[in-house]
């Protein structure tokens, strides 16, 4: 919740080193989210230098750039802040989220900016519930009443929907006055962000030091506040020049020392010697839609496009495959596979027992992951770049209970991997059937 701004020890020391901490033992595909948690902090301090060389890192210096986004506004957050702060355009409008892949990015920074502008005040505006009040009715409702809440705030909403943001900031005046610093509010801290921009635009400005000192500290407690922020050109520019320096309180001493903190921190996490790889790897995968996915850990814009078992045969094969990635269609009524991976050097590929089996080439560029269809595993697999023919064979495993009473069997999953050309693949090793 919101608290007044005062002089006790801002919470960003501790936030930061926490962050040191974390991306120096961090796998490298989480270093972009916890370098730009970090952007954030230096963002908010106004601290442009410093926003700057974590921008740098990110996008290239340290890290190759992203492709995965950090939260679903962080490159629009970067971007209105790049731009706010006159430092160009750095990321390029990417990453993108999942709904945006598939899209062309919209131009060039300005042009980026305006349109994320658009989606954040949607954002900010959108009604949560069917239809908006249409009266003040709200005020006669007693104090503590949630609809009271929720009321007023959608009428404001909805003023400023249809483009009256005068009388939507005449009523956010005294709302943003006298609201409770531990109370969390309708809009979650949208009724401060909207605040701010109003005022900025309508020459207000002069109340915003007021509403900074008693309400600022919600930018620091509230999940996507500063991202929402940073989406909207005026309250970015405000942002950039300072206008939250005292909600976080780290002067220059506290953010340089944060600073080489993390340098430090991403040194260790980049110069790591990696791990070797266990000669058997495991994981556990649900069977969803019949089938598994192997594939890059980071996929390119092109491979995030592609989509598994959309060709005619691919089903009748068992396998759908693209060059650096490729679904495993399961045996039937699967509930989940437990695989095994190995490296071989020979073409030698025992059947015996296996009811499924399918060989395929694959192209490995680094760390694998081995998903269901909805993902959300993280744990890779560690195979030497180059080309192989991959086999991938499902023998039968006792199903536990919960499994067997839905009707539902369990594999063991077999994945070696071959030298390319060992295995004449892509080809159909054992058909289910002629188990």
């Amino acid at each position: 919740m919101g608290r007044m701004v005062g002089k006790k020890k801002s919470p960003f020391v501790a936030k930061l080193a926490r962050l040191a901490k974390a991306i120096a033992k961090a796998k490298p595909k989480k270093l972009h989210a916890l370098l730009f948690e970090a952007f954030e902090v230096f963002a908010m301090a106004g601290d442009v230098g410093r926003a700057e060389v974590v921008l740098g890192w990110m996008y290239g210096a340290r890290l190759p750039a992203p492709t995965d986004v950090a939260t679903a506004l962080s490159t629009q957050a970067m971007d209105g802040f790049c731009l706010a702060a006159g430092l160009g355009d750095r990321t390029g409008g990417e990453p993108r989220t999942s709904f945006a892949r598939g899209k062309a990015p919209s131009g060039a920074l300005a042009e980026r900016v305006a349109a994320g502008e658009v989606e954040v005040c949607g954002r900010i505006l959108r009604d949560a519930y069917a239809r908006p009040p249409a009266t003040d009715a709200w005020a006669e409702l007693p104090e503590g009443d949630p609809w009271r809440t929720n009321d007023r705030w959608r009428r404001i909403q909805a003023l400023a929907r249809e483009g009256r943001r005068r009388e939507a900031l005449d009523r956010l005046v005294p709302l943003v006055d006298t609201w409770d610093p531990e109370a969390r509010g309708a809009g979650y801290g949208d009724e401060l962000v909207l605040a701010l921009d109003l005022a900025l635009e309508l020459g207000e400005a002069a109340r915003i030091p007021a509403w900074i000192a008693r309400q600022g500290e919600r930018f620091g407690d509230e999940a996507f506040l500063v991202q929402t922020a940073l989406g909207l050109p005026r309250v970015a520019r405000f942002i950039a020049e300072g206008g939250l320096r005292d909600v976080v309180r780290l002067d220059e001493a506290e953010r340089e020392a944060a600073l080489r903190a993390i340098d430090e921190a991403l040194d260790a996490a980049t110069s790591a010697a990696p791990k070797p790889a266990p000669k058997v790897q495991k994981r556990r995968v649900l069977a969803e839609y019949s089938q598994v996915h192997l594939g890059p850990e980071t996929l390119t814009g092109e491979e995030r496009a592609l989509v598994h078992f959309q060709r005619p045969d691919d089903h009748a094969l068992g396998m759908s495959l693209f060059p650096t990635m490729v679904g495993i269609g399961t045996p039937s009524d699967t509930d989940y596979v437990d695989a095994e991976v190995t490296l071989s050097d020979g073409d030698v590929v025992a059947l015996e027992g296996v009811v499924r089996a399918v060989a395929f080439p694959l192209v490995v560029r680094g760390p694998l992951l081995l998903s269901s269809v909805s993902g959300g595993e993280d744990e890779v697999l560690e195979i030497p770049p180059g080309t192989y023919d991959v086999a991938a064979r499902f023998v039968p495993k006792k199903a536990p209970k919960a499994s067997a009473s839905a009707g539902l069997r369990v594999f063991g999953l077999l994945l070696t991997f071959h030298p390319a050309g060992a295995l004449g693949a892509p080809r159909v090793l054992v058909r289910e059937v002629d188990a």
